[in-house]
């Protein structure tokens, strides 16, 4: 396969600040110009939390203004724009496949922070950029004069910096001005940043000097977060805390009449596009003395202690207001993207006249085809020797992965049917319980098995789902390490499965599915939610592609008379639910109109009954059962992952039944939680038997049952965390990596 660009566009694009942002605006901008673009995406040195790709960067691969590029393709491109310096620390891996004429690296920040230490080596950049690319010169362009200054005066033999600076740059149109102010309004001053410590003065005492506590003004903060708290301890009561993302930043901007930005000396800004932000919103900034080499005489400086009376000789005066206002808009004016097609413009000429590679590149707007991708394996390996929960949802996971990419499971789970009937190539592997093995033995084999199926394959993606994390799949994963590994693991877990914690350092990245019992989470993940990434909850059928009621009956064969009850409770494989089960369907067969779905495990081990099903019970195998959920009035269940967020979410009125098993997770917390909230109620084998007619009689109760219905609606999702995970997967199956040294050691 081969691709061919005017630009490709080279980035890390987990970044959440400024470097993203300016990334998608120039994407965006190269788009409408007409110009074919690529995108390569690297996984670099300086972000360890699994930070999925930027929202802005996300929307520009959706809208198809950008092509992703994949390890085994082969590209030409005019030019190679590597953004952020800190992608080549190290040698790039796999080595791309391209054939360009320049290169120019994007500086966004300064070779040495405020306290002199060094950030990136420019040696390593240029030698990196040349080994990876083909070609020994490289252009630097510093994102400002601060940037520019901080550069040594001997650059890298085949590195010389640009005589332009690479300036952030702002689209107004994203940015509308806010209105001017009135000299009695409230004050309301503010500042938003990414969450950094860094981007806060040292101490909570200069922090009250730069956003004081005063009659008549309020403050806005957007970027809080618990960080803030270690930093400062207790936080001033008159600042509005609101986290990361949790505004649209336009519209908080919009809220404000003075933006104050001071951070720790520590830290060195490049340029503050933050503040470019506000200013483009009409809001005037006060800032510390040394921006002035930035934003020059469209701001306001003050130091720390001067800032309460800056903000009052702002406010204090409506023309003095719209004076700074007005300055800070026509500097944003000067910076708008228009700038950065232009920019372009020039280089790509200067390219094509020294003989560009592209072949292409007429710059006229037009359709585009974005081309398929080459084909590359995703390893699925699951445990589930109890429930198929863990098999389930990966089953969501692949179902929504690309054209492409091809999914292959290994499981341990007697419901390996499932994934057969929908595909996907499928190998069993017994669990050490099972094989006649003892553990040790197991874990060399499972090592063994996986090893050989991984060279195999070479899956560019594994992704491992289970609580254990068992010793003899990490040392396969780690051996083979051409693959960017995942462990999908749940919260909720046992105190009894706290030996599995460190295993979150043997894998790339670790992806915890919502939970939407997580207050009642007091398992030892709790400890670790900082270093992994949290998504929506997980389904595997969107609530939305279920079938109409009387097209979900229809198919079952039900009357749409009867009140039907779907029953699932689970194999009864650890927990016997035996005599339980047998009390509830005679309690609810007292009812003449109920009618009991009895879905079936197809895990469940052991002899089954002899005895004959009553009339009115209906036993079926069926999957996925939600598909068909529309069709039931009411769900008699166990509390797992799967079920319990199908059925409120999907608006199921349940009576819940933990699975209290010593080696499942906390089931009884979620069911306790769902009964708190009004969208279920509880019945624990060991404690409620006594109720059961009373729980019974409220779960066939029209009025209690549309009662938890309308509570289950306070947590519809409009979010899949399956297709959040999908989409991770698709991004880091086209990677290259340059977030470690590439090194063997003997």
């Amino acid at each position: 396969m081969k691709q061919t660009f005017d630009v490709l566009f080279v980035a890390d694009p987990r970044f959440e600040g400024g470097s993203s942002t300016a990334l998608a605006l120039e994407l965006r901008v190269a788009a409408r110009a007409g110009y074919r673009t690529g995108l390569m995406m690297v996984r670099g040195p300086i972000i360890g939390h699994p930070f999925p790709i930027h929202p802005e960067i996300r929307e520009v691969l959706d809208a198809g203004l950008v092509e992703r590029t994949d390890p085994d393709a082969e590209i030409q491109a005019d030019l190679v724009l590597v953004h952020h310096p800190s992608i080549l620390d190290n040698i790039m891996r796999p080595r791309p496949r391209v054939r360009t004429g320049r290169i120019i690296v994007v500086l966004h920040h300064p070779v040495k922070d405020a306290t002199g230490r060094i950030q990136y080596e420019l040696e390593f950049i240029q030698k990196h950029a040349a080994m990876a690319f083909g070609i020994e010169r490289v252009d630097l362009a510093p994102v400002s004069q601060v940037v520019r200054d901080g550069l040594p005066v001997l650059l890298p033999n085949g590195a010389r910096v640009l005589s332009e600076n690479w300036d952030n740059l702002i689209e107004l149109h994203r940015w509308p001005r806010r209105k001017g102010r009135s000299g009695n309004d409230t004050v309301i001053v503010g500042r938003h940043s990414r969450p950094d410590p860094k981007k806060w003065p040292d101490t909570l005492d200069e922090a009250l000097l730069a956003w004081p506590d005063r009659l008549g003004r309020r403050t806005r903060m957007l970027g809080g977060g618990p960080y803030l708290s270690e930093k400062y301890g207790a936080l001033p009561p008159h600042w509005e805390m609101i986290e990361f993302n949790g505004e649209a930043v336009s519209d908080f901007l919009s809220s404000l009449d003075v933006w104050v930005y001071f951070h720790s000396s520590e830290w060195v800004e490049a340029f503050g596009r933050t503040t470019l932000e506000a200013m483009a919103t009409g809001v005037p900034v006060i800032l510390p003395e040394h921006f002035r080499c930035l934003f020059g005489d469209n701001a306001t400086y003050a130091e720390l202690a001067d800032v309460d009376q800056a903000i009052a000789d702002l406010t204090g005066d409506p023309d003095t207001w719209q004076d700074a206002s007005d300055r800070a808009r026509q500097f944003a004016e000067r910076h708008n993207e228009h700038q950065f097609e232009q920019r372009l413009q020039r280089i790509l000429a200067e390219c094509r006249q020294n003989g560009g590679v592209a072949e292409i590149g007429s710059g006229i707007p037009g359709p585009k085809f974005l081309p398929h991708l080459p084909d590359a394996n995703v390893l699925f390996v699951s445990s589930n020797g109890i429930g198929m929960g863990h098999l389930v949802q990966q089953l969501a996971i692949a179902d929504r992965l690309p054209t492409g990419l091809r999914p292959v499971f290994v499981t341990f789970s007697y419901a390996m049917k499932i994934t057969v009937l929908s595909g996907y190539p499928t190998e069993f592997l017994p669990h050490h319980r099972n094989s006649g093995m003892d553990a040790k033995d197991w874990n060399d084999h499972l090592a063994e098995v996986l090893l050989e199926l991984l060279l195999r394959l070479q899956p560019r993606v594994i992704m491992y789902d289970a609580t254990a994390a068992f010793d003899g799949a990490i040392r396969a994963f780690q051996t083979y390490d051409a693959a960017f590994s995942i462990w999908v693991r749940r919260a909720m877990w046992q105190e009894s499965h706290r030996v599995f914690l460190p295993a979150l350092n043997a894998f790339d990245a670790v992806i915890e599915p919502g939970e939407l019992a997580e207050e009642l989470d007091l398992g030892p993940t709790t400890s670790q939610r900082e270093r992994v990434l949290e998504v929506a909850p997980v389904l595997h059928i969107d609530p939305s592609s279920r079938l109409p009621r009387p097209m979900a009956r229809q198919a079952l064969g039900l009357s749409e008379d009867a009140i039907v009850v779907a029953m699932q409770l689970g194999g009864g494989n650890n927990y016997a639910l035996d005599d339980l089960k047998t009390r509830i369907v005679e309690g609810l067969l007292e009812n003449s109109e109920v009618l009991i779905l009895d879905i079936t495990s197809p895990i469940r081990t052991g002899v089954l009954s002899e005895k004959p099903y009553a009339e009115r019970v209906i036993p079926i195998e069926l999957f996925p059962a939600f598909r068909y959920s529309n069709g039931f009035d009411a769900a008699v269940s166990a509390a797992g992952y799967n079920a319990f967020h199908e059925n409120i979410i999907g608006g199921i009125p349940t009576l819940f039944v933990p699975n209290e098993g010593i080696d499942m997770d906390l089931q009884v917390n979620r069911a306790i939680w769902a009964e708190l909230a009004g969208c279920s109620l509880v019945l624990r084998r060991d404690l409620h038997q006594p109720k059961l007619c009373e729980l019974l009689s409220q779960l066939l109760d029209p009025h209690a049952r549309e009662s938890m219905r309308r509570a289950c609606r306070l947590f519809a999702s409009k979010k899949n965390g399956a297709d959040e995970i999908a989409a991770f997967v698709e991004d880091h199956a086209r990677l290259h990596f340059t977030d470690r040294n590439p090194a063997v050691r003997q």
